[in-house]
């Protein structure tokens, strides 16, 4: 496996914890209820995320889902129809989540633009906590010395 796989990336992902509680509704077809999972990465190119397991439930790479909605940073709900390709599961007996890796199919000008924002939002979020963790480190390294 190549070690410089995030270099071959062609888009700028950003990654949540799942603490941070980002949240996305799956629509599978033939499937009437709406699937909530987490999302733990994002980019224009597609999403990471996990879902609590349920016995009526199977994936596989190659199927195909809806993206229905999500909800950003702020917590506000995005409407959105976006078709996706799974990519890779990642389906362990022992888990209690599933984790699916899906690629994004034909995004529309809106929702690119929605995304770019999501992601920009993500990444100054996330320069934010470096910014703090770093200073809070420095500050228990001079309470140490």
């Amino acid at each position: 496996m190549d070690k410089n796989w995030e270099q071959h990336r062609t888009h700028q992902r950003v990654f949540f914890s799942h603490k941070a509680g980002l949240t996305a509704i799956l629509a599978l077809p033939g499937i009437r209820s709406a699937i909530p999972v987490k999302i733990l990465d994002i980019s224009l190119g597609g999403m990471g995320c996990t879902l609590q397991r349920h016995p009526n439930l199977v994936f596989h790479e190659k199927d195909f889902l809806t993206l229905a909605e999500f909800y950003n940073l702020e917590r506000k709900r995005i409407i959105s129809t976006i078709s996706m390709e799974i990519r890779w599961v990642l389906d362990a007996e022992n888990f209690a989540n599933i984790g699916l890796g899906f690629r994004f199919i034909d995004l529309n000008d809106e929702m690119k633009h929605q995304f770019e924002n999501f992601i920009d939002q993500g990444i100054n979020a996330q320069k934010l906590l470096i910014q703090k963790t770093d200073s809070q480190e420095f500050v228990k390294k001079r309470i140490k010395t």
